[in-house]
């Protein structure tokens, strides 16, 4: 744990380093910037400047004329690829005409109230947002407008007005400000309806947002959290945008990636007391992690139904334009670990502004590292002496191999503390691992290729804190290949290629990488490159396929252990590199692929960690067609 808190230290003091230096630079421009100002107004003072401008005069009016006319027909900004992916995929006239008939014939219809809290807001936004409820194609609706004591009297003038647009709006005005938690409980009090959506005043809708809330209750009636995706709404217009997994409970651990849209049953936030004032700027995250604890029945919408407008103020733009949300983020999640009784602690990682949650290991389980050798490798005497060095307690290294090639290895097997098992059948992976795992007794297994390193002594307590929770059937970690790529950051499925590795070849310092590969999240599976299960479940599923002999076994493992209703959970704080050249991809063309879409094919055609708005040539997390 000490080695955990220093380099986390580590890291904190590399991002205010490199803070420090952009910090710098924006100084010394400011400088720049004082000096030419200073210099503009000596040149104003200037006699020769005088004496143009007496030169220059029949010229000006012209020369503003052609300044205003080219300003009105200046050309608008050039249309972004998602701003055209988006136009092609939003509802149009005719398709939301149609769900608004077909909405009429819903079995369920359910009242949904939406909450907006209103406070000093420029009324050209407040207007945008209204009218995009006003907009829904589902027409169960009421919209409750919280004042929360606005000072701006245009703004109060507005508000009386909008009540008079449609009877489905009401309005109530608070006597004084009490901040945001109190003007949404006002409007939970105030709430008619069996379920509650939440608008800032100053976002979007899209027209058919409820639409999709309400379509899905009639698939799942007993749904109790819905989301969707979103993106954000700038002065260029629509951009970033978050298209989001389904479920992920490790992935809201460190963030609140559901965030916007989202509807809930209001029942069930009544019973968990509402909104806590004490989280004010993540107070949704706290109500999620309370209404969670109660309900595993959470769907998502895989369409952009929300618009986050980014302002001087909003978090939309930046976590740090609201330093408190950070904080109140981190409480939330701290107070969630408290009340369902998980030991550890909460750390930032300062990289992407998300959270590293470190479990306390309960109890060190013994693990064989069993390593298969299918033919001799250079690498295996350094990929022992790592291993041999790992600060876990109980651990023995198992070493499984022909016993020509094994001897090929000369001094690496003596130089180290490793039990050799010589086997005599088919040098595969998926045979060689079930040999071994046969062989040993350990409650828990990690498979391990043999050109392997962890990069430091934590990685296997990082993976076993994760191993240790019930629900949780297999853990892998980030592997880098040799130029500091990845190579593996979780598998991504898909129908055409079977699978492939989330981010394969980008830079692991790549900011927008990191919100997905420097994070801790579930995936549909884990790349058997090394891999972290228990020895009960890996018998119960049947262990490796041995009909798998050189590709997607580790995919087969993954989802057996996701049917029989285990999470799959990829951390990054457990790193490994791969010290020769980078591992082939499994071909799409394999007699092992097509096992694969036989055996699974339905799961293939839909990875629920990986949004169906992605690209699926590409596990890269990148917008598709």
């Amino acid at each position: 744990m000490l080695r955990t808190r220093t380099s986390e230290l580590e890291a904190a003091s590399r991002h205010i380093a490199q803070l420090e230096e952009k910090l710098f630079k924006l100084k010394q421009v400011g400088r720049d910037l004082q000096r030419v100002k200073e210099e503009k107004q000596l040149l104003r003072k200037s006699p020769e400047r005088r004496i143009g401008q007496v030169l220059l005069a029949p010229y000006r009016l012209p020369q503003r004329l052609i300044r205003a006319l080219v300003s009105r027909r200046r050309r608008p900004s050039a249309v972004t690829a998602y701003q055209r992916w988006f136009e092609q995929h939003r509802a149009t006239a005719e398709q939301l005409a149609l769900m608004r008939s077909d909405s009429r014939g819903f079995s369920l219809k359910p009242l949904v109230s939406v909450i907006m809290p209103v406070f000093n807001t420029p009324v050209p936004w407040l207007d945008q947002a209204i009218g995009s409820v006003v907009a829904q194609a589902y027409e169960n609706w009421e919209l409750l407008l919280v004042d929360d004591n606005s000072t701006d009297e245009t703004l109060a003038r507005y508000l009386d007005t909008a009540v008079a647009r449609d009877s489905r709006i009401r309005l109530f005005r608070l006597a004084t400000n009490g901040g945001i938690s109190t003007a949404l409980n006002h409007g939970v009090e105030q709430a008619r309806g069996e379920w509650l959506g939440f608008l800032d005043h100053d976002d979007v809708l899209e027209p058919d947002a409820l639409f999709h809330t309400v379509s899905l209750l009639q698939r799942f009636p007993d749904a109790d959290i819905v989301y969707s995706d979103e993106d954000k709404l700038g002065e260029s217009g629509l951009e970033r945008p978050v298209l989001k997994p389904d479920w992920s409970p490790d992935l809201f651990l460190s963030s609140n990636y559901i965030s916007h849209f989202v509807t809930v049953r209001s029942e069930l936030v009544r019973s968990v007391g509402a909104f806590r004032p004490e989280f004010d700027g993540a107070q949704d995250y706290d109500l999620l992690f309370r209404m969670i604890e109660r309900t595993q029945r959470i769907h998502h919408v895989p369409r952009v139904l929300y618009h986050w407008r980014r302002s001087a103020s909003s978090s939309a733009i930046d976590v740090r334009q609201k330093p408190g949300q950070l904080d109140a983020a981190r409480r939330a999640v701290e107070d969630h670990l408290q009340r369902t009784q998980v030991k550890g602690r909460v750390a930032i990682d300062w990289p992407t502004h998300t959270f590293w949650v470190q479990r306390e290991l309960r109890a060190a389980r013994p693990v064989s590292v069993i390593i298969a050798c299918t033919a001799a490798t250079q690498s295996l005497a350094r990929c022992l002496q790592s291993v041999s060095q790992t600060a876990y307690p109980d651990y023995e290294i198992v070493l499984v191999g022909n016993v020509r090639e094994l001897r090929k290895q000369g001094d690496a097997l003596n130089s180290f503390r490793a039990r050799v098992l010589h086997y005599d059948g088919a040098l595969t992976r998926p045979a060689m691992n079930n040999f071994a795992a046969a062989q040993t007794r350990n409650p828990w297994l990690l498979f391990l290729q043999p050109d392997l390193e962890p990069v430091d002594a934590e990685w296997l307590g990082v993976m076993a804190e994760q191993l240790q929770r019930a629900e949780v059937g297999a853990v892998g970690p980030l592997v880098l290949a040799p130029d500091r790529t990845i190579e593996h950051a979780g598998i991504v499925l898909g129908p055409s290629r079977i699978a492939q590795p989330a981010f394969r070849g980008f830079s692991i310092e790549d900011t927008a990488v990191l919100k997905q590969a420097g994070v801790m999240r579930d995936c549909s599976a884990v790349t058997g490159a090394c891999i972290l299960t228990r020895r009960e479940i890996f018998a119960q599923v049947g262990g490796f396929d041995e009909g798998l002999p050189r590709a997607f076994y580790d995919v087969d493992l993954c989802l057996k252990l996701r049917r029989a209703g285990y999470l799959i959970v990829y951390t990054p704080f457990a790193r490994l590199y791969r010290r020769d050249s980078p591992a082939e991809s499994s071909p799409a063309t394999s007699p092992e692929a097509s096992i694969m879409q036989e055996r699974w094919g339905e799961a293939l055609q839909r990875d629920p960690y990986y949004n169906p708005n992605l690209s699926r040539e590409r596990g890269d997390f990148a917008l598709g067609n």
